[in-house]
């Protein structure tokens, strides 16, 4: 495009960049539609957001405009859009196409609207938060975290690992920042928080893409290394993952008998290909999504490991204290698959320090659902299950019964 920005203005057109929404009508009900237009150096580029199904982000591939006429699509996904912008500049309606075709109206406001997300934290804060880096555990790796300190000495820390997926410190997904909750919660309760960008992600270097579990278990243990050097938080630290952050977790306790203890949420006990043979049928993805999956693994080595992994035997070296909690309305990692492989695998390698919590009515996200469904994720406002808060907070202050020696 020939200095589009500039072309526009001489046309006499309105600015277009700027926030929209829209609302969508689909099948009796409403879904919200928010679009983010912005120009750079002559080049619109549009990113759609699904407000009322999970926050999604949707990049447009294509992006142009010709006089008042809009369009951009995300080929990908099959969805296109053709408008008119309105001669003050304050909506731009036109055809929204997905499959069917139907009338869409983008109205100009101030900013995209968040969901209502009660358990974000609010000032004022009793801790302090501090952004750090630190060496991830491969050359080029380095790790952008916020580490979460209490104003009083810490009572101990913990880390957070996150699941699968290039997620950032606070594993944000569906407009939930369930890590961003949790160290709250824990910085609140007298515990110093590390959370950090996976690899390749956030302000961390290094390429997600091509990082497997033992991978990621290297940045944990980069991590603990990492906070054992400093003299603020104290060296008594506790592990918590969730979901393949339950994978992760016990690959560093294992080799690490310092660790005071690990909590595993909505972790695995059996091999990604069991995990994926039950998870997709039960989330309503076709069969094709497996045959897909499988096809892929020749040319995906992280993906063929954790297709294989079995996280089992390694789960049986760590003797240090452990807690499971699991969903039974859990469709990703179901409870009834796993939770009585974790406890049998612990108790029968002589770990007697296991508390275990199956919970009703709590999803994959360890949040209070109807059906579990990945679609309910974004639609419920709570985080975090305040039961699931209280388990941890139970749990650890009997890890951690006094408070941290400086």
């Amino acid at each position: 495009m020939v200095g589009a920005l500039v072309l526009f203005t001489l046309l006499g057109q309105q600015p277009i960049e700027g926030s929209y929404v829209g609302s969508l009508a689909v099948a009796g009900s409403t879904l919200r539609l928010g679009l983010e237009i912005k120009a750079s150096g002559g080049e619109l580029s549009c990113e759609l957001t699904s407000i009322d199904q999970g926050y999604k982000k949707l990049p447009a591939a294509v992006a142009e405009r010709n006089g008042s006429t809009l369009k951009f699509a995300v080929p990908a996904l099959g969805i296109s859009f053709e408008g008119q912008q309105s001669e003050d500049g304050l909506q731009v309606s036109g055809k929204f196409t997905q499959g069917l075709t139907y009338d869409l109206t983008f109205q100009r406001v101030a900013a995209i609207p968040r969901p209502v997300r009660p358990q974000e934290p609010k000032a004022p804060f009793p801790y302090r938060s501090i952004e750090v880096r630190f060496p991830g555990g491969d050359a080029g790796v380095v790790l952008a975290a916020t580490l979460t300190i209490p104003v009083s000495v810490p009572r101990g820390v913990i880390i957070l690992i996150a699941g699968s997926g290039p997620n950032n410190r606070d594993q944000e997904i569906a407009a939930h920042r369930p890590f961003l909750v949790l160290a709250d919660v824990l910085a609140r309760f007298g515990f110093a928080v590390l959370r950090y960008d996976k690899r390749g992600v956030g302000g961390s270097t290094g390429d997600f893409k091509v990082a497997d579990i033992p991978a990621f278990a290297r940045d944990a243990a980069s991590a603990v290394a990492f906070l054992r050097k400093r003299d603020d938080v104290g060296n008594r630290i506790a592990l918590l993952g969730h979901s393949e952050g339950g994978l992760i977790a016990p690959i560093v306790a294992a080799e690490d008998s310092r660790l005071v203890g690990v909590a595993l949420l909505a972790a695995p006990a059996v091999t990604g290909e069991q995990i994926l043979r039950r998870q997709i049928p039960a989330l309503g993805f076709p069969e094709a999504m497996l045959k897909s999956i499988e096809a892929s693994l020749p040319n995906d080595a992280a993906l063929r490991y954790f297709w294989s992994y079995d996280p089992l035997p390694t789960l049986s070296k760590v003797q240090c204290p452990v807690l499971l909690i699991g969903g039974e309305l859990d469709l990703q990692v179901a409870a009834d698959q796993n939770m009585p492989l974790l406890e049998e695998t612990l108790r029968k390698a002589g770990n007697k320090a296991i508390t275990s919590r199956r919970l009703p009515r709590l999803n994959h996200l360890l949040q209070t659902a109807q059906t579990g469904k990945q679609q309910e994720y974004g639609q419920i406002e709570e985080t975090i299950a305040p039961v699931v808060l209280e388990e941890v907070k139970a749990w650890l202050e009997k890890l951690f019964p006094t408070r941290a020696k400086q």
